[in-house]
Formats: C-alpha cells, structure tokens, sequence
C-alpha cells in the first residue's frame, strides 16, 4: 500500500494494527470505529485478512486516502489531440455498463461516482441491530413456525438472541452481509463475490466435481435482474451456496434448521479464530441470524463437503472435533 495510500492512513492502521492480537476477529470488542469514521479498515478486518493471509486490498481504502496529489487542473487547449480526447473511452465504458448484470452495473457506477463527485463519500453508518420479536424472546410465545427453536429444540439454550433482516427473497444474502460486516444492505455484494467464487480458476476443478451439471444452474441462481423481491429459484439455498460462502469468507458457516449443517472451507486448513456464522431457518421460507454461546456444539457437514474437500482441509474436523461429538450427544438419534 506505500506509495498509494497516504502515510496519515498508513500510520492509522499500523496503529490499529497493534489491536489486532487483542480484538482478534470480533466486531463487538473492535467497534469498527476507523470503519465507520474514516474509510479504513478496522482491527477485525486486519485480522481476518492476516489470518487469510491475504494482503490489505487497496479497495477497502476509501478513496480521500488514495489522492495522493495537490496540483490543480489543468486546461485543455484544442491542439491536444487524441491523447486526452475521451471518447473511445466512455464508448467502452457504456458497452462495458450494458454487458454487467444489475449488481456488476452498481458497483461500476459507484466507482465512477467516486471519480466524478471526489468531495462526496460512499460511507453510511453502521446497521442497527433490529430487535428480536418480542414473541421469541417470551416464554411460551413462541411462534409455532420458528424453526431455529423448535425443530430441534435441543440447542435452544445455546441462543442468545436471533436478528431479523427483510423478507424480499435476498434476506440469506442479508444475512451473510451482516455477519462479514458489509451490513444488511451490502446482500448485493454478497451475491457478486459468490458469483466470482463459483468461477474462480483455482477451485474450478472443485465446483465441476462438486455442483456436476448443476454448475450453471447454482450460477445463474446468483444472478439477478433487479433489486426488488426475488422469486424462490434466486434465494440462498443450502447446502450449494454453504460451499461457496465458507470458501469464499474462509469461515465456517453453521446452519441451525432442520436439517443442521456446518460448511468448513474447502480448500485451506483449521485455524483457531475463525469466524463462525451462524445462521437459521426459519418459516420454511427466511432468513435469520442467530447470534449462539461461545462453544456451541456443531451439527454434521455434508457427505459431498467429506466427499469433495482437500486434504489440508482434513484439519477443520480435528480442530473442531470436541464440538462435533458434543452434538452427536445431544443427538444420539439424529447423528
């Protein structure tokens, strides 16, 4: 990042780059505040990109840090020529806008937003946290639908709380925003880098084996043509986008319905602060995040995630071995 980013944003982030150690990956204690206050990432995203072992993407920079130059503009006089004439450019431009579905369109007008309203900033403040339904929290109230507590009820004690997110056939994608920290209304981007997973030249091979001749049809439930209310065929759908999600993310994503599934990455080893989103079904038709208790037990994976995954991914189930056969435990019939 030297050379691109301005040494003030550097020196902030190597300042919270001390708190890394501390904060590790969890929101609650890092507070997000160099997120939310200036554009740059915060000490649980430093985290997750240093146990990814993934550089710091200059993206996640906003853009007031990337000016790195104080000249003024200059005139253009008309014997410039070709070499600032911009039409071939805003020409390929356009047909590049077309040829995008709704969310690639999105995000390229946001980068062109960017370059042609600099003083303006795409930063919005944190998502609130929408309170749970006062139903779901009351004894004896509980909806006769809510999945996530009544079938099955054994892990209900590990529940702290569940979060509601809108109902408009993109709330998995909500959900899963919320959880990465994009907040709710970052499902778009949710949708976009899945869709970039499941073409990913390095798992390639992996999503062939894995979704067979299904491939395209996993794809195209990715891909949307508006940003309404989406039709069941686009919904997330498990166990196809549990892969995608827990590969993409490196987390381990749990789902508490019926059936229970943990998705581990596919192709990286165990490690000991990973992130585990947890995830319910609920209505048979929604949505939801279930916020659990530290060490809830984990439900089974797949038979294709133990079919199709890497040997180094082998170290997920023996990291995570104690938890797995508490549940079989707590589910002697089921397991």
């Amino acid at each position: 990042m030297r050379g691109s980013v301005s040494r003030a944003a550097l020196r902030r982030i190597a300042e919270e780059l001390l708190r890394v150690d501390y904060v590790e990956t969890n929101r609650k204690i890092c507070g997000c505040t160099l997120r939310t206050s200036y554009g740059l990432p915060c000490a649980c995203e430093l985290a997750r990109y240093t146990l990814g072992g993934i550089p710091i993407p200059i993206d996640v920079v906003h853009v007031h840090w990337r000016k790195l130059t104080m000249e003024v503009e200059l005139e253009v006089g008309e014997d410039d020529g070709s070499e600032v004439d911009m039409t071939s450019a805003m020409d390929e431009l356009w047909r590049r806008f077309r040829s995008l579905d709704v969310i690639g369109k999105r995000a390229l007008k946001s980068r062109v937003c960017e370059l042609a309203y600099p003083t303006m900033t795409p930063l919005c403040p944190p998502p609130e946290k929408l309170k749970t339904k006062g139903e779901v929290k009351k004894k004896g109230k509980k909806p006769a639908e809510y999945d996530v507590y009544r079938d099955p009820s054994y892990h209900k004690s590990y529940i702290e709380d569940v979060v509601n997110v809108e109902s408009d056939g993109n709330c998995g994608f909500r959900v899963i925003a919320s959880l990465h920290g994009y907040g709710e209304d970052g499902w778009p981007m949710v949708r976009r880098e899945l869709g970039l997973e499941i073409i990913d030249k390095d798992r390639s091979t992996l999503y062939d084996k894995l979704f067979s001749n299904r491939l395209s049809e996993v794809r195209e439930s990715l891909m949307i043509e508006s940003f309404g209310s989406q039709p069941p065929e686009k919904w997330l759908s498990l166990p196809d986008m549990g892969y995608l999600i827990a590969n993409r993310y490196n987390v381990v994503l749990v789902c508490l319905g019926n059936p229970c599934m943990t998705f581990f990455p596919m192709t990286s080893s165990h490690s000991p602060n990973v992130s585990i989103y947890y995830i319910g079904f609920v209505n048979h038709n929604h949505w939801i995040q279930v916020n659990m208790k530290e060490g809830f037990p984990l439900p089974p994976v797949t038979l294709d995630w133990k079919k199709f995954r890497s040997h180094t991914a082998t170290t997920w189930m023996l990291g995570f071995a104690g938890r797995m056969q508490h549940w079989q435990l707590l589910t002697p019939v089921l397991a």
